[in-house]
């Protein structure tokens, strides 16, 4: 039996995954795995034990847990030969969605004992890598909000907050340059996708594709109040790229720069308030068990 290194976030899914590690290895054992559990217990740790994994070249090592949780690991691996496998106990899983099509715990198992190492692209904003998106503005103020509220649960929590949002959120000045033009309006948000969905299944990036070399950069206007909700239930369904108000370019560079400090949402993860975003994209650089 090939022996598996699991890296397990127990605070994933509201802290609900922590009930599941039983039902991991279990799952794991009937097919034909071997594997070891390395349970994290603080933010940053998953980085930490996937790079002494790389470092022992291990030739795979499976992340558990939500977005978050891989794009912790993913810091380590990013450029190496250790491929990622996904076993997705998060609230959004939205990098195996947009990987995929769909959210499955069984089907990823199966991917995991059946699949092959896959070179898929990987973002970088100011330093940090990401795997499948990054917004800032409305849909960063959004996933605090989320995350502040802990009776919230997955896409319907974060419709919640969307809500929330549309009747409070203020509109900023934003200032965009990249290799596919250069752009200034009055935003509610811009985000830099990787991948097809986020935020519990939000399809913000249609036709995007993790292979293909670039990033699909979407601005939005600001809009009044009374029009966000609609526009916000068209961005769920993916039907607002040909909006007026609604601007769309793959890039590979893109510099962005705001009126005033705002939320950054990645990969399920918010990071420190900036008004100054340098992005850009590394094609085929990390290895996924699909």
């Amino acid at each position: 039996m090939p022996e598996l290194p699991v890296i397990f976030n127990p605070a994933a899914d509201r802290g609900r995954a922590g009930a599941r590690a039983n039902e991991v290895l279990r799952e794991l054992k009937a097919r034909g795995f071997a594997p070891v559990l390395l349970t994290t217990t603080k933010p940053g740790e998953a980085t930490e034990m996937a790079r002494e994994l790389v470092r022992k070249r291990a030739p795979v090592l499976a992340a558990a847990g939500g977005d978050g949780t891989l794009n912790e690991v993913a810091q380590a691996l990013v450029g190496t030969s250790t491929a990622l496998g996904i076993i997705p106990m998060g609230s959004g899983n939205d990098f195996l969605r947009s990987l995929v099509g769909s959210v499955d715990f069984a089907g990823a198992l199966r991917h995991l004992a059946e699949g092959k190492p896959v070179p898929v692209d990987v973002g970088e904003a100011n330093g940090r890598f990401y795997l499948n998106s990054l917004g800032m503005g409305i849909d960063g103020q959004i996933a605090e909000d989320f995350t502040r509220w802990k009776f919230l649960r997955g896409e319907l929590g974060y419709l919640w907050a969307a809500l929330y949002e549309a009747a409070r959120f203020r509109p900023f000045h934003l200032r965009i340059r990249s290799d596919a033009g250069s752009w200034e309006l009055q935003g509610l948000m811009i985000s830099v996708m990787n991948g097809s969905h986020t935020a519990g299944g939000f399809h913000l990036a249609p036709g995007a594709a993790l292979t293909d070399g670039a990033l699909n950069l979407i601005a939005i206007r600001h809009y009044p109040r009374i029009a966000r909700v609609p526009i916000l239930v068209k961005v769920r369904q993916g039907k607002h790229l040909g909006l007026r108000g609604v601007k769309s370019a793959l890039v590979q560079w893109v510099e962005v720069q705001t009126s005033r400090p705002l939320r950054v949402y990645v990969d399920g993860e918010l990071l420190p308030r900036t008004d100054r975003l340098s992005i850009r994209i590394h094609p085929r650089s990390l290895l996924v068990v699909l």
